[in-house]
């Protein structure tokens, strides 16, 4: 089928969508979907969410046997859980009676106390949402230690079941958790919350003074009720003087929600410690970039402000997808706007499973969503993702995929003056996956982390060769044709990128909660500390062993 005639159903892509219930739109009365502009090509296009949640195999591995154990895994070793009192899910049916799941890890390290950490995840503890079911609330996971021991707490007032007020009592579900300091020690969390049962979508900011142990009350940074438009994927810098940004993409769907027109990537900046925000969505992207997802930003030194994301590219009409580089130096009322290089996620790039992009063997989705960061003593400005190029039938204008996918983490360097005409470097080059790549520099270092089956791919373990059943009347895992296991790994500027340092001390299986194994949500996080030490958190799939069964926990790892 042509791209000209392709119409696509789709859903945007909500961190938080593949929870245990899926968003619905009371207005319309059923699933909202809206039809997308056949001369687009972007990956975020092809993310329909709705699975059927009520069909055994949408039970996943959590409940059935080897899972469903504490011992299912051996030791973390030097690994250390960041939950603390994970609960029980007893409520609807893809994850019931399965320990509750935490991802979509964000982890920052206090520039006034290297030992003092902050994470964050979507955090699924709490029931109840509007629709009887548990749902991501927004809790923060905070150390001072050094990542030894963590403690837990609800961010307050999100939503609805968690004390939310106003606007927020329309809310009941919050995600995308991206934590942040200042350079003088105030830290700042940013989430979308959204409604379950309406149009209502915001982007929201709470701020703590204390390492993290307490927060203020969000602050509602933008807040829309109506189908024509929804925030998704903010993201948040905080600079000197108070000064803090979050940008997130708006979402245009047209009346009630009837078609994707645009989705540009919008920013509001506050100058008082995220008390008081500017007009809601300073424009970002250029004119010439009307569709585009995933945006980070990042303050730098001399105090410019600058924001990296994907977006489909004018220079093919559109039909294939580019990193992006903004930079603005007039606190984001301009910017300047640098197309830098070629992302290779393509609709003939990767298999799709339920309507998403995926690797092989794997249910998950994925995305090609940059990750940056500007070193606070040097400038530099370091981009991080992860594509398809190479492999397969990835680039070659078809409309799916054939092959075997061999993703890997890609790597962009340089000063706004010469980032643009830098080349491309591969961070990872062994023929075994890569998802989910992050990025941290200070003082001249760089530390890239990412997921990958470098270590499990041969594995004969019997936790690392089974998935969900394929069939839907079956809840039985079945076996695989090879490992499914992933780990998490990092490699260093302080050798050039030559050596793969394992993070995890064990691979995990990723089929263990969400409909088919289909979420493990769209990021990981590393912070690089003054001290030296870096730290990633990712969405481990080990639960806590001995404690809690295998689920989606948050992990850290602390290294040099």
């Amino acid at each position: 089928m042509s791209k000209q005639l392709r119409i696509l159903s789709v859903v945007v892509s909500f961190s938080m969508v593949l929870a245990s219930a899926l968003i619905t739109q009371a207005a319309s009365g059923g699933s909202h979907k809206w039809k997308l502009d056949p001369t687009i090509n972007a990956p975020w296009a092809l993310e329909s969410d709705q699975q059927p949640l009520d069909s055994p195999t949408a039970a996943g591995l959590c409940r059935s046997n080897p899972f469903n154990t504490t011992g299912a895994y051996g030791s973390l070793g030097s690994n250390v859980d960041a939950i603390v009192g994970d609960a029980v899910n007893l409520s609807g049916f893809s994850n019931l009676d399965c320990t509750t799941p935490q991802n979509e890890t964000t982890i920052a390290a206090n520039p006034t106390n290297p030992k003092n950490l902050i994470a964050g995840a979507n955090d699924y503890r709490v029931c109840c949402d509007f629709d009887g079911l548990n749902d991501g609330t927004g809790w923060a996971y905070y150390s001072f230690d050094g990542g030894a021991t963590w403690g837990n707490v609800q961010l307050p007032g999100l939503t609805a079941e968690t004390g939310g007020t106003g606007a927020f009592q329309k809310l009941d579900a919050a995600g995308d958790p991206v934590v942040t300091f200042s350079p003088d020690g105030v830290a700042y969390y940013a989430n979308i919350v959204f409604s379950r049962v309406s149009f209502a979508s915001g982007v929201v900011v709470s701020v703590s003074r204390d390492g993290g142990k307490t927060w203020s009350a969000p602050s509602m940074v933008a807040f829309v009720n109506a189908g024509n438009f929804f925030n998704d994927k903010e993201w948040i810098a905080a600079g000197a003087n108070g000064q803090v940004v979050v940008t997130w993409t708006r979402f245009s769907l047209g009346p009630l929600g009837s078609g994707y027109l645009a989705s540009p990537i919008v920013a509001a900046v506050s100058k008082d410690y995220g008390k008081t925000w500017n007009s809601q969505g300073l424009p970002v992207s250029d004119a010439a970039h009307p569709y585009n997802q995933g945006s980070q930003p990042q303050y730098g030194p001399d105090g410019a402000l600058y924001v990296a994301y994907e977006g489909a590219s004018p220079a093919t009409g559109y039909a294939t997808d580019a990193m992006v580089l903004a930079r603005s130096t007039d606190d984001g009322r301009t910017f300047q706007t640098k197309e830098l290089a070629r992302v290779y996620d393509d609709l003939d790039c990767y298999p799709i499973y339920g309507g998403r992009q995926t690797l092989t063997d794997m249910h998950f989705r994925l995305n090609s969503y940059p990750s940056m960061s500007v070193d606070p003593v040097t400038g530099q400005i370091a981009i991080v993702w992860a594509d398809n190029q190479g492999s397969g039938t990835c680039g070659g204008g078809g409309s799916s995929f054939t092959g075997t996918t061999s993703n890997q983490v890609k790597l962009l360097k340089g000063s706004w003056a010469t980032i643009g005409s830098a080349s491309v470097a591969l961070v990872t080059s062994s023929a075994e996956d890569k998802v989910f790549p992050a990025v941290a520099s200070y003082n001249g270092k760089t530390v890239v982390s990412y997921y990958t089956r470098d270590y499990a791919i041969n594995s004969k373990a019997a936790v690392c060769n089974l998935m969900t059943n394929s069939d839907p009347g079956a809840i039985d895992p079945q076996p695989t044709t090879r490992s499914v296991c992933l780990d998490y790994a990092a490699k260093s500027s302080a050798n050039n990128y030559r050596t793969q340092k394992r993070l995890s001390t064990q691979s995990s299986n990723p089929f263990i909660q969400f409909a088919d194994g289909a979420f493990i949500g769209d990021y990981s996080q590393v912070a690089l500390g003054s001290d030296g030490n870096a730290h990633a958190a990712w969405t481990d799939f080990r639960g806590n062993p001995g404690i809690t069964p295998a689920n989606q926990d948050v992990m850290v790892q602390t290294f040099q």
